[in-house]
């Protein structure tokens, strides 16, 4: 995995488990667990919030229409989607 997708999966990890206080465990976690059900199970607020602090951390953008989709997405596919939208370290 490349240095910058491993870095924003921790970030998105790290993120959810101590900021959010979502119930997950992190070592548990791997780039194929889904962001929604099943898996991390994110509800739309928190997709939002961590969306936002994307965004301030890796200085890319989400739009509003790009929220919902995320759901159904991996957390390596979340961390993939933020270096493909310009994420900077």
């Amino acid at each position: 995995m490349p240095t910058l997708e491993k870095e924003i999966r921790d970030f998105i990890l790290t993120t959810v488990v101590e900021e959010m206080n979502h119930p997950i465990e992190p070592d548990q976690m791997t780039s194929e667990s889904p962001l929604g059900s099943g898996g991390i199970d994110l509800d739309s607020l928190s997709l939002i919030e961590l969306t936002m602090r994307l965004e301030r951390r890796f200085n890319v953008q989400f739009p509003e229409t790009d929220i919902e989709p995320l759901s159904a997405m991996t957390l390596g596919e979340l961390a993939a989607v933020t270096v493909e939208r310009g994420a900077t370290a």
